[in-house]
């Protein structure tokens, strides 16, 4: 399952030779979603990801054979995630850039020189005006082609005092550069050279370092800080309205940190929010290096639970749809097709992630003694590895829900749209409702998606939606029947309905939830309840019918190379698919492999099988939340 593998430029040369098309394996395919603005003074958050080295699993573009790799998953807390290595230049492996897209969050790599090689590399750079253009023109054109949104600028290296001004120049050109041709881009000075050359780190915003800070879009500190200092750069920023681009360092291994780091980190951004000042949390990984890879899901949410009172959730906005998540992390011990097992072996890919609920467990903080719960299971899944599993202890008997927020948004809904569920409940009598809080106008309502016979409500600010038979709701929807044709599909239930705004009046969805009820009262009840959620879609009905077409599929080899090929194609509309499944059909129906780009490089040794596949089938999986049918799409001999 290796691969290509995605490495960064380790040398100024290998920089100034970039030239796209020798890395076409490497540019992210997803566009960044949008999300609703936040107000000027409110602060930002921006994650550094440093994790041993880096380029791990995660380098192989085509996912990797582990399930249990690092991963990220709480996107709805931060505003950017810098992809960190002791490199040059770090480039983020597509996978990460294609899922922060997807949640809405920016992407950037890092220019880092240090020590002495780093000292020469530097000057290599800045030697001149045009040595520094020439190689902030390459990084601009490295941006566009990853897809990435911008760059921590991070010089750890002591600069002659001659050349400052250079350095200075170049990141103000870098800045200028992208923002012209990558609007919303954005480049961030690292706290470390000052204005006289030296290497010397301030831990906070000053006249020695602020000459950097003017010329880009923020300054990322150093760690060291104290009260009075973030009260300093407060104000130096604050005099040119620019207090949310200081970004203020927490390190989460707690080298001279507040805190001491670890499950201890919120006392750092507590005392960073206090301030109402951004954060830029580094090497949150210590979770997976530190507490062991088995539990890494528990320990995970707890560190994120532990911060999330000081984290604001950030709200998708209309640009995400149409919306379709299954819940996967981009991992699974196998792997799951309209809800039939495709793949038996287990795998990770971070470019397969589906959106995140942007609302957890922490909800139920404080909340009585519920002790009610959701969590990942990847056991079973609709599509990919995984699926949301809720628990309840228990249900109430009287009919009132156990409610599990999921997702805040603000869709403006202004056309009909198709929502649906699918669903598995374990315990008989329990059913499963669909709730989205809307905004008629100046109304606050609740749409209510219930099974085939609920009854209605006389309350006006709750409109129940009662579901309409698949083999009903489909025919009208050609593309979408066809894909779960034949699926032998009994253990998921999926209901459908159709949302039309002449009739409910335009309206802005702003939280997305799920309950757990009995309709009727229960003669027996156990005392844990549980229900497995596998998939919510809301999709405008103007593209249930979105054309996807495969075409000019080759396959070749490199002289001499008789262990691979690469599969290449053109794909009519890459901007409805969310990634690719590469199948063999000959001499055997089996999953090879997943990709988000239009090239797959596979091997043909025939190692580890009984027989090298000899005819390969290419299946787009659309943004809809379906693949389109294997027995539709085309297939090319090796």
């Amino acid at each position: 399952m290796a691969g290509p593998e995605c490495l960064p430029f380790k040398t100024v040369e290998d920089v100034l030779e970039f030239k796209p098309e020798n890395y076409q394996l490497f540019a992210a395919t997803e566009a960044l979603v949008k999300r609703i603005p936040i107000a000027n003074d409110v602060p930002k958050t921006i994650l550094c990801h440093d994790m041993r080295g880096g380029y791990l699993q995660d380098r192989y573009v085509q996912g990797w054979s582990e399930a249990d790799s690092y991963r990220f998953y709480h996107w709805q807390y931060i505003d950017a995630f810098i992809y960190f290595s002791h490199n040059l230049v770090t480039v983020p492996p597509p996978g990460w850039t294609n899922t922060a897209h997807r949640h809405g969050v920016q992407m950037m790599g890092t220019l880092i020189t240090e020590w002495d090689d780093g000292k020469k590399r530097c000057h290599q750079i800045i030697d001149s005006e045009e040595s520094y253009k020439k190689f902030a023109d390459k990084l601009v054109e490295i941006t566009q082609h990853y897809g990435m949104d911008g760059w921590l600028v991070n010089i750890e290296n002591v600069v002659q005092a001659d050349k400052v001004q250079n350095l200075c120049d170049f990141v103000a050109y870098l800045t200028k550069r992208l923002h012209d041709v990558m609007p919303g881009s954005q480049v961030i000075w690292y706290d470390s050279v000052i204005s006289t050359g030296g290497l010397r780190w301030q831990d906070e915003l000053n006249e020695k370092n602020r000459m950097f800070f003017d010329v880009c879009d923020g300054i990322f500190l150093n760690y060291n800080w104290k009260d009075q200092t973030l009260r300093n750069s407060k104000e130096l920023a604050g005099a040119s309205g620019r207090a949310m681009d200081v970004y203020v360092g927490v390190d989460v291994f707690g080298r001279g940190c507040l805190g001491g780091g670890g499950f201890n980190t919120v006392e750092a951004l507590t005392a960073i929010r206090q301030h109402n000042m951004s954060a830029a949390i580094f090497a949150m990984g210590w979770v997976y290096e530190t507490q062991g890879e088995a539990n890494f899901l528990q320990n995970e949410n707890r560190f994120w639970r532990l911060l999330h009172h000081v984290l604001p959730v950030r709200v998708l906005a209309s640009g995400c749809l149409p919306f379709s998540t299954s819940f996967c992390q981009g991992f699974g011990q196998k792997y799951y097709s309209q809800g039939q097992e495709v793949g038996t072996t287990s795998w990770h890919n971070l470019g397969l992630q589906e959106p995140q609920p942007s609302l957890t467990e922490a909800q139920f903080e404080g909340v009585g003694p519920s002790t009610s719960s959701m969590a990942l299971d990847n056991d079973l899944a609709v599509l990919g590895g995984c699926c949301l599993k809720l628990t309840a202890n228990p249900v109430p008997k009287d009919g009132s829900p156990v409610l599990y927020r999921l997702f805040c948004t603000e869709i403006d809904i202004k056309e009909p749209v198709v929502i649906s569920y699918s669903y598995q409940c374990e315990d008989t009598g329990l059913d499963i409702f669909l709730q989205c809080e809307v905004l008629c106008g100046l109304q606050t309502k609740k749409f209510i998606f219930k099974g085939d016979n609920s009854d209605k409500t006389s309350d006006s600010s709750v409109d129940v939606f009662n579901s309409t038979p698949p083999s009903t709701f489909l025919t009208d929807y050609p593309l979408f029947k066809s894909s779960l044709d034949g699926t032998g599909n009994s253990k998921w239930t999926t209901r459908y309905y159709r949302v039309d705004p002449s009739k409910t009046g335009t309206f802005t969805m702003t939280c997305i939830s799920v309950g757990l009820v009995h309709p009727s009262p229960p003669t027996q009840q156990k005392d844990v309840q549980t229900a497995h959620l596998g998939q919510i879609q809301i999709i405008p009905e103007s593209c249930m019918n979105t054309e996807v077409n495969v075409s000019e599929m080759v396959a070749t080899r490199k002289d001499g190379d008789n262990e691979s090929v690469t599969l290449t194609w053109k794909c009519s509309n890459m901007s409805a698919v969310k990634y690719f499944n590469i199948y063999s059909t000959q001499p055997k129906s089996q999953l090879l492999g997943h990709c988000n780009s239009s090239t797959f490089v596979m091997s043909t040794s025939g190692k580890g099988e009984a027989t090298p596949p000899s005819v390969v089938s290419i299946q787009p999986v659309l943004k809809l939340g379906f693949a389109l049918p294997l027995s539709s799409c085309p297939s090319v001999e090796l």
